[in-house]
């Protein structure tokens, strides 16, 4: 898996508990999970449909739900 967290998903399981413990996490991630999905979507529209406007929104709108559950992660 990596030289930082040889196994990954144990790392998760154990990190889970702390890393979502602030209520405030849960709204953001209210927030970022949807965004992610909706960035994702319009990033494969765009590259099927050749659309760099919608590329460029898309991959914005994603490293903005990144850094949100990046941010509420940080909280607790």
């Amino acid at each position: 898996m990596g030289k930082r967290h040889p196994n990954l998903p144990a790392w998760q399981w154990r990190a889970y508990p702390h890393n979502h413990q602030h209520p405030t996490n849960l709204v953001l991630h209210l927030i970022a999970v949807p965004l992610f999905i909706v960035a994702f979507l319009l990033m494969v529209s765009g590259v099927f449909s050749l659309d760099l406007a919608s590329i460029a929104i898309g991959v914005i709108s994603l490293l903005a739900a990144l850094g949100l559950q990046h941010h509420g992660h940080r909280l607790a």
